[in-house]
């Protein structure tokens, strides 16, 4: 009926597969950020993570950003969505003070 009810599993340093009932998975695609393009401009850690301060705020003055693609610990799409909206009300913020 296309509901899933297990999937299976393999240990990376064993090899050895095995199945594990469920009834969710959530899909994690990696950890690396791909930040390769803002090398060189905004501020970017050791994990190629883009620093920010609370606000979203970059090194750069008007440069935000958000998502997987900043330095933080947790990587959800909840947390990325907060951080979206985080970094849009503080450019709004810092547009409407240039005016």
């Amino acid at each position: 009926n296309g509901t899933l009810k297990k999937v299976q599993i393999e240990n990376l340093k064993t090899k050895a597969v095995s199945e594990l009932e469920t009834d969710g998975v959530f899909v994690f695609i990696g950890y690396k950020p791909n930040t390769s393009a803002f090398k060189g401009m905004v501020e970017i850690n050791e994990r190629d993570e883009v620093i920010v301060d609370p606000a979203m705020r970059t090194n750069i003055p008007g440069v935000f950003a958000a998502g997987d693609s900043i330095a933080k610990r947790h990587r959800q799409v909840t947390t990325a969505v907060s951080d979206g909206t985080i970094a849009a009300l503080s450019a709004t913020e810092y547009v409407r003070a240039k005016e």
